[in-house]
């Protein structure tokens, strides 16, 4: 069971105990590769499950290295927020853990975003930190969900993958939490924010559900399945083939990859949406998001001001550009807030430390 990272008898020093005794346990094994989109030069492959000893798998590494990276986000960012780790009903009532953080100010009223990370077998991990603290200090209440899929939580968790599938529903449930359980969270002023796989589900999540969304921002995101299975390896493609959503290859069950592919659904665009690409990407490579543009354009979403698109070229990091801490990617986070800003209106607090 992971530890909570909430509560106020949780102290920096105990987190930093807690986060040595997992180092000290995971310094005798090397740390599991989670998969993430991959490209042809680097193909995704499912991270290994063979046990290295007796009852002690890659999963066990997971979570432990999850157990550090709960600790990391405490130690970092709880002096200045809020910071919890909650468990929520997603799609099918499938448990969806996830990372609530809040600004310390519960009388005030905060508008909400939703942050999905990207990989197909990723996790939110504490390289999110500064995105994490710059909405926070704007004033959003930002939940993270580890939805079905993600690393971290056991094989059960992991081969739970649907991608483009119940994985959405699962994220978007974070919405009803909020509503239910974070009084001080404005659902009313709710936007989503996500990278490459959490671009892509953030574009699923907007078309599917448009009602309860202000705005949303997708970096690098995962726009054309289709296309994607042609540039990508057969060791990732066996990722999709395999998952029950898909049904088999793309070679024999083409309509299941059309489907879950964000370029065709661009006429059920209701909510304001900018996407950030780079065309250096080799990972979603930059024709994915051609395609999303192209067919935004062809359905009028560009000038009916719900589709703004920008492209840049070449920047350091490439897939990861945004990410990073370089001019282009404080440009395209400097771009990102100011556009959620215009649409969610979140208000600054003075801190209670």
């Amino acid at each position: 069971m992971l530890p909570s990272i909430s509560g106020s008898e949780r102290t920096p020093a105990l987190a930093l105990r807690n986060a040595m005794l997992a180092l000290a346990l995971l310094a005798c094994a090397p740390r599991p590769q989670a998969v993430h989109e991959s490209s042809p030069a680097h193909p995704a492959t499912a991270a290994p499950v063979t046990p290295a000893e007796p009852g002690f798998d890659d999963f066990d590494r997971q979570v432990l290295f999850k157990a550090l990276t709960d600790q990391s986000f405490y130690v970092q960012l709880s002096p200045e927020m809020i910071v919890r780790k909650v468990r929520y009903a997603g799609a099918d009532r499938f448990v969806v853990p996830a990372y609530l953080f809040s600004p310390r100010d519960t009388a005030v009223r905060h508008a909400t975003i939703i942050m999905v990370h990207g990989g197909v077998h990723g996790d939110l991990d504490d390289g999110y930190v500064w995105q994490i603290r710059s909405l926070v200090g704007e004033g959003y209440v930002v939940i993270a969900p580890e939805y079905r899929g993600s690393t971290g939580y056991g094989r059960a968790h992991y081969d739970a993958i649907d991608y483009g599938g119940k994985e959405v529903e699962d994220v978007i449930a974070a919405r009803e939490y909020l509503a239910g359980f974070v009084p001080w969270a404005d659902t009313s002023r709710l936007g989503m924010l996500g990278w490459s796989h959490g671009g892509f589900i953030t574009l699923h999540s907007i078309f599917r559900r448009p009602e309860l969304f202000r705005a949303a921002v997708a970096h690098v995101p995962v726009a054309d399945l289709v296309s994607r299975m042609g540039s990508h390896s057969a060791g990732y493609r066996k990722i999709f083939a395999d998952q029950p959503g898909f049904g088999g290859p793309v070679e024999t069950h083409l309509q299941s990859y059309v489907a879950r592919s964000p370029a065709s659904h661009a006429r059920e665009l209701k909510v304001p949406l900018l996407v950030h690409a780079a065309d250096n990407d080799a990972d979603v490579f930059i024709e994915e998001n051609h395609h999303l543009r192209d067919s935004m354009v062809v359905a009028g979403k560009d000038k009916a001001g719900l589709y703004t698109y920008r492209e840049w070229h070449d920047p350091p990091g490439g897939h990861a550009f945004s990410r990073l801490q370089t001019p282009q990617a404080m440009e395209s986070w400097t771009e990102s807030t100011a556009f959620l800003r215009r649409y969610l209106a979140p208000q600054r607090t003075t801190s209670l430390r």
